[in-house]
């Protein structure tokens, strides 16, 4: 049987073990304030990383998801009275969640889409005149409602009699 990581630098057992679950964490991890789940928190992603070297075990959608949830802003790292290296093993464990990780085509595509244009400043700059044009043209007022009517899953003609003021 084989393990969730692959061979090309999996999270590093011997930073894992350096994590006492003490929980000075917790209070410093902004997804963990927010989703209140314990595997949000550092402390439950390093969980998820020792995990993932048993015997096994495979990149599940759950995995993926909180490993996803962190913000990346190492808070966690100065909190820390044992010194975990968080930031070592967050930057082992994410391009191994891209590798395995349990997403649709459709997730993975938007993924990309944002990591190819707002890791760079450049295609930033050449989209500005486009989304200066979307929001004359009234673009986004027009994609607004759809787009709340499948989040929301409300029939689009209430929204469009709200807007008119004859419904509230």
């Amino acid at each position: 049987m084989a393990i969730a990581w692959d061979e090309k630098k999996p999270p590093d057992p011997e930073l894992i073990k350096d994590c006492v679950h003490c929980g000075f964490c917790l209070p410093t991890c902004p997804s963990y304030l927010v989703m209140e789940n314990e595997n949000d928190s550092p402390r439950g992603r390093i969980v998820l990383m020792r995990i993932g070297h048993d015997e096994g075990a495979e990149v599940s959608a759950e995995m993926t998801e909180h490993i996803d949830n962190c913000l990346g802003c190492m808070a966690c790292v100065t909190a820390c009275p044992s010194g975990v290296q968080y930031d070592r093993l967050i930057e082992q464990t994410r391009p191994q969640i891209e590798r395995h990780g349990a997403r649709t085509r459709r997730e993975r595509a938007w993924r990309r889409l944002i990591f190819e244009l707002f890791t760079h400043p450049g295609r930033l700059r050449a989209m500005a005149p486009a989304m200066a044009l979307q929001g004359r043209l009234g673009i986004n007022r027009r994609l607004a409602r759809p787009i709340s009517d499948i989040r929301d899953g409300v029939p689009a003609q209430r929204h469009w009699l709200v807007a008119q003021g004859d419904i509230r």
